[in-house]
């Protein structure tokens, strides 16, 4: 490597000839406003304290570059850092190559030398000193405004747009008797200095890409993974790799456009999961490139182009995620757009494996729709339940190698039966936990798809078998039949309790209906017995239905019953997938211990009760604010907030605990260990975090 201090006039070979490559796998222009404007003035700065004797010195960082043989007589270098500085000053002297023209021909050609090579006009590419890459027409930008063309129809490039802001900015200050554009040619060329780097074939480029970056470069994970490809292949392979594949993976996942909840560019996010996919872990957004660097040492030239090959057939997959409509299949594509409601991005790892043993034929249509349908229902139930979603993206890249086993297991299961085994194992709602949540659950959110979603699906359901269904004309929103504004005629109805019964259930499931907009806006805070009667006449069936019958009061009796119907029409919809085994430990003598996310607690009596006390009393010590809640979650069989008789044989078959509560210790061994694992995972500790040890063990 050599590296020495360059003034611009040399990087541009003071209007000689030379000609810098920019790798097929660059990025495209992406300086913005701040960048500008920090140059900009930076170079005013310059300009303002100019002394011909003693010049100024201002660097403005570094250039790494590949030196790539001659071009006839001429130097050629293969750009690998630096593409974004070198744009812009290019830029920079167009401006004022354009703006000088109309009154100084011969400095206008005299500037016009820094962007291009006179002499080579007419053979091409070598023309241009430097050319951007081709991404969102960067290049047609740039050449227009050499040529003098129509640079601004190229709306998708950064490169008008910086052309535009200089053009403004300098001419302005030249109108105001600001700026002498010979002088600020002058201060360019000879004050602006950088670092020139130039590269031996034989050195690892990206380990300097990294270097730099590790500095403050803005470069995304994405970017560096590009950037790391360009330096790894050949440069006989770099073009064939880039139109063939790179090229297709960046028009069909654009950085620019973000995925989900994570905030993630598209492409970022999908060698994210991808690589989550092939090592069954997903990392940090930040160790991406570090991570697909590590994965590809391993690859010779050969396997590492078929690699790039790879990325392109999971990034068709991917672009179906994101985009279902673009799935022709109409049965896969309105599964898909289901699973996104439910920010599906936490299972695109296993999605992208599932998608591909669909398209080699490994498992047939009917098995994908069944394995998408087993997805929903899963994610469905877990919604309803409450479940945390953090243990999803732990759980999903590992869960392939889970369905291998168990299809290595028995070889006449199919993908499908082994899909359902393992996530029946993967923190798994039953029927019980769906029915207590649906009573007790807060599930409104505003803009929330999914409970919409949910309350959709039970209405089309309640159709089902009749040849069709009534969707709304507009789109849905949600109505609270008891409303989030109680009036004082809806307090009166509701009694004493309507504090306790507004905090209870106004967002759970038995309150939530779907309407319109105006609908929603009719109804407002409308006594029941309005409400009611608008809802009889309603064209969805999950109103007219239940609404034509008798109800006169809308308390919690009639919510929790209301919730009841609902449930039993979920359970039809989503049935459970089965019942795993309520404790994996083996727990065949008498408990001697139980470990909760590291906590080791002894059990001197060794018992049953003991364990459903100390589990609860882990809880009070370790998670208050989450009791209450899981306490509610649980049926009141197994909690009392006192014992009126303290003298009744009774109290037996209940234990006080610390905070005052009561729990019910009157169990089987198989009702403890269930009363345990539904209580811890109320609040959210899975059952790989707590375990039970035995005598026998």
């Amino acid at each position: 490597m050599k590296a020495d201090s360059w003034k611009i006039s040399k990087v541009f070979s003071s209007g000689g000839e030379i000609h810098y490559v920019m790798p097929h796998f660059q990025r495209q222009y992406s300086w913005e406003t701040r960048e500008w404007k920090d140059l900009l003035e930076d170079a005013i700065a310059i300009y303002d304290e100019y002394d011909p004797d003693r010049e100024p010195e201002h660097f403005i960082g570094s250039l790494v570059v590949i030196n790539d043989g001659t071009r006839g007589i001429m130097t050629a270098f293969n750009l690998v850092d630096g593409q974004q500085r070198l744009t812009t000053l290019s830029l920079i002297f167009l401006v004022l190559r354009d703006i000088i023209k109309p009154t100084d021909q011969k400095l206008a050609n005299k500037i016009n030398k820094f962007v291009v090579n006179s002499d080579e006009e007419g053979e091409g590419d070598v023309y241009f000193k430097l050319l951007p890459t081709k991404k969102y027409g960067d290049r047609q930008a740039y050449q227009a405004i050499i040529l003098e063309g129509n640079y601004n129809q190229f709306t998708e490039s950064g490169i008008p747009k910086a052309y535009n802001y200089f053009r403004h900015e300098i001419e302005s200050k030249v109108k105001e008797g600001e700026l002498d554009i010979g002088k600020f040619f002058t201060v360019l060329q000879n004050c602006f200095q950088l670092v020139f780097i130039e590269l031996n074939k034989d050195e690892n480029p990206y380990h300097i890409f990294e270097s730099l970056n590790a500095k403050g470069k803005p470069l995304t994970q994405a970017d560096l993974v590009r950037n790391y490809i360009a330096m790894m292949l050949p440069t006989s392979q770099q073009e064939n790799a880039f139109t063939k594949y790179w090229e297709k993976i960046e028009e069909l996942l654009q950085e620019k456009r973000k995925v989900g909840k994570s905030g993630m560019g598209e492409l970022t996010a999908f060698l994210r999961h991808y690589l989550a996919m092939q090592t069954r872990n997903l990392c940090a957004e930040s160790h991406i490139y570090a991570r697909f660097r590590d994965y590809c040492k391993k690859l010779d030239d050969q396997e590492f182009v078929l690699e790039i090959a790879n990325l392109l057939k999971f990034a068709e997959y991917y672009n179906k995620l994101l985009r279902p409509e673009t799935e022709v299949n109409q049965d896969i594509q309105t599964a898909l757009i289901r699973l996104n409601t439910f920010d599906l991005s936490t299972a695109y790892p296993f999605l992208l494996m599932l998608y591909d043993e669909y398209k080699s034929q490994n498992i047939d249509l009917e098995e994908f729709i069944e394995s998408l349908t087993l997805l929903e229902n899963y994610l469905v139930r877990r919604y309803i339940c409450g479940k945390q979603t953090n243990y999803l993206n732990k759980m999903f890249p590992s869960i392939w190698k889970d369905v291998e086993a168990m299809k290595n297991e028995d070889e006449e299961i199919t993908l499908p039966e082994a899909l359902q085994k393992v996530l029946i194992a993967k923190q798994y709602p039953n029927d019980n936990d769906v029915r207590q949540s649906i009573n007790s659950r807060q599930l409104y959110e505003k803009n929330n798809q999914k409970i919409y979603l949910v309350i959709d699906t039970i209405n089309r359901h309640l159709s089902k078998g009749t040849g069709g269904f009534t969707v709304l004309d507009q789109n849905p929103t949600i109505e609270h039949i008891l409303p989030q504004t109680l009036s004082e005629d809806w307090k009166s109805d509701l009694g004493g309790e309507f504090q306790q019964i507004y905090r209870d259930y106004l967002h759970t499931l038995g309150n939530l209906t779907l309407v319109t907009s105006e609908w929603n806006a009719q109804l407002s805070n409308s006594s029941f017995l309005v409400k009611k009667q608008k809802l009889a006449e309603h064209a969805l069936r999950i109103n007219n239905d239940y609404f034509s019958q008798s109800i006169n009061r809308w308390d919690e009796k009639a919510i929790l019953e209301r919730a009841n119907f609902l449930s039993i029409k979920l359970i039809e919809i989503w049935p459970s997938l089965g019942e795993h085994e309520v404790f994996p430990t083996r727990t065949s003598g008498k408990p001697k211990l139980i470990k909760i996310c590291g906590d080791e607690i002894p059990l001197s009596k060794q018992t049953w009760r003991q364990v459903t006390i100390q589990c609860c009393e882990w809880v009070i010590k370790n998670r208050s604010d989450s009791f209450e809640k899981a306490r509610i979650s649980l049926t009141k069989s197994n909690f009392r907030d006192n014992m009126l008789d303290k003298n009744s044989s009774e109290i037996k078959r209940w234990h006080e605990l610390s905070n005052g509560c009561w729990v019910h210790v009157d169990k089987t061994v198989s009702q403890h260990k269930e009363f345990c694992r539904r209580f811890l995972a109320a609040v959210g500790i899975s059952e790989a975090d707590w375990s039970i040890e035995s005598v026998s063990d």
